[in-house]
């Protein structure tokens, strides 16, 4: 009898403490309890003090957790790689060489915030907004996830996202992180003091400046109460009609929770998600290093907050922006990267790619008509003349859809139509000619089809497919389209990819 199949494993590199912070480590454990719910062992290994020791056997006490100093990070990632074997090595960590990646692991994962953290990979995440964008290296990942897709959301913060109306702001949640290594937790609550609002203020102490704070709570009219570092930030965070936060990575935290949010960026590495959230309207400006204007930014937030409507606004935004799927697509790109294989391994046909026109109407409307082709759509009613011909006329006319015929040296073969959804992304739809299935040319229909795109990269191709359409499952999977959104209701899977 044959026994169950092994689980997969993953080893997690991070740092977290006085020196490093904690976002890191933050952000590996939400991706390793994705890991254990999908039944992962899992282990982390890093430079953990022992605050940091303690939150990761309280938060996943089924993770094995090894602390060592940084300087031995690198001998020891190796021994365990070669001894454990992982299926993964997740990396999420600035100071860990390039060189230093073991090269036994199966397949690498890595957390950048680039330029910070930046090393070859098979999967490149980078989960701050806009990271498409900046994006300088896309060559460093085989594959990619990127942007407000990449956000790292933990259970918690799911669990807890409802509907919240703020209507004004009574209570201030003020967290810079544990360390705050430029004081300016003491600089926002002396300027919040100044506020012509009657707030009451819960602020994470970090220890260095508590003096001051304790001071600066003895000498005001105001409830200013002082905590440590909390473990539940979220259920803090729901209890309180404003955070202001650090633009590290609880911002995606908060905006997908729907909590009302103040941020500035504490350190350079913050700085390009600072701008990206700002600029999406999930939460107002405090600034940037060396924060010479922060009382200013202040004074504008007070006149901000009893401006009727400006809470909802952000809160909606966040909402709309951050869907919490961060760690379900990092895991399932894993599970997707490890199972896929390496195609059939014939050449690819020579095909090429043309836009379609209205004399293409009656092939395309009997390639759409074949039950084959019916039986993995949406609509699987046959579709008569006079609406398809119009249909086609809207298609062609509409610059946010591009409709192409492919051709090999017997003819027409397939149609690809590509349509907008957002700036980026673009959905695709792939039509077989019956005389062409079953000869291995979706692949090059595909490929041929993404080259003929007229649109200036980045562009984030996305197909739906019917979770019983195992063919064009294995397509996507093999043409190295990840997971995108799990099966609607209806049964269907969305897949995406970077396309340079």
């Amino acid at each position: 009898m044959t026994g169950a199949p092994a689980a997969r494993r993953v080893l997690a590199h991070c740092n977290a403490g006085h020196d490093f912070g904690l976002g890191h480590l933050m952000r590996t454990l939400a991706v390793l309890e994705e890991a254990l719910a999908r039944g992962w062992e899992a282990r982390i290994l890093g430079d953990l003090d022992a605050a940091a020791l303690t939150r990761v056997r309280r938060s996943l006490p089924a993770a094995t957790v090894t602390g060592v100093p940084l300087d031995r990070v690198a001998g020891t990632l190796a021994g365990l790689v070669a001894d454990w074997r992982p299926d993964v090595l997740h990396l999420d960590s600035y100071w860990l060489p390039a060189d230093a990646v073991p090269a036994a692991a199966h397949l690498v994962s890595n957390v950048q915030d680039a330029p910070f953290g930046e090393r070859v990979a098979d999967l490149l995440v980078d989960p701050n907004l806009g990271a498409e964008e900046r994006l300088a290296r896309p060559g460093l990942g085989r594959h990619h996830l990127l942007g407000r897709e990449a956000a790292i959301v933990r259970s918690e913060v799911r669990r807890r996202a409802g509907d919240r109306s703020p209507a004004g702001v009574a209570s201030v949640l003020v967290v810079l992180g544990g360390t705050d290594p430029h004081g300016l937790t003491t600089r926002v609550v002396a300027a919040l003091g100044h506020l012509d609002a009657d707030l009451r203020l819960t602020v994470v102490a970090p220890p260095a400046q508590r003096p001051g704070l304790e001071a600066l709570a003895a000498g005001s009219p105001r409830r200013i109460e002082l905590i440590p570092l909390a473990d539940d930030l979220p259920g803090l965070a729901a209890h309180h009609d404003l955070v202001v936060s650090a633009a590290g990575t609880s911002v995606w935290d908060f905006a997908h929770q729907g909590v009302p949010l103040a941020i500035l960026a504490v350190t350079e590495n913050q700085r390009a998600g600072y701008l990206a959230a700002t600029a999406a309207g999930i939460a107002h400006g405090l600034g940037l290093p060396p924060h010479a204007d922060l009382d200013e930014r202040i004074a504008e937030l007070g006149r901000t907050i009893v401006e009727p409507g400006a809470l909802g606004r952000s809160v909606s935004a966040g909402r709309a922006l951050i869907d919490g799927l961060g760690t379900w697509r990092i895991v399932g790109a894993w599970e997707q990267l490890l199972a896929a294989g390496e195609g059939s391994g014939r050449p690819a046909p020579d095909l090429a790619a043309r836009p379609a026109d209205s004399e293409d109407a009656a092939v395309l409307l009997e390639w759409r008509n074949d039950p084959v082709t019916r039986a993995s759509s949406r609509s699987t009613d046959p579709i008569g003349w006079a609406g398809h011909v119009d249909w086609l006329g809207r298609v062609l006319a509409d610059p946010d859809r591009h409709l192409f015929v492919l051709e090999d040296a017997a003819g027409p073969i397939a149609s690809v139509r590509w349509d907008r959804i957002d700036a980026r992304d673009w959905e695709v739809s792939i039509t077989l000619a019956p005389q062409a299935r079953g000869r291995g040319l979706a692949a090059a229909v595909l490929s041929t089809a993404e080259r003929a795109l007229p649109e200036p990269g980045p562009t984030h191709l996305l197909a739906t497919v019917h979770r019983s359409n195992t063919a064009s499952l294995r397509l996507f999977a093999r043409c190295g389209s990840l997971p995108h959104l799990p099966a609607d209701d209806a049964g269907f899977l969305t897949f995406a990819r970077w396309h340079w």
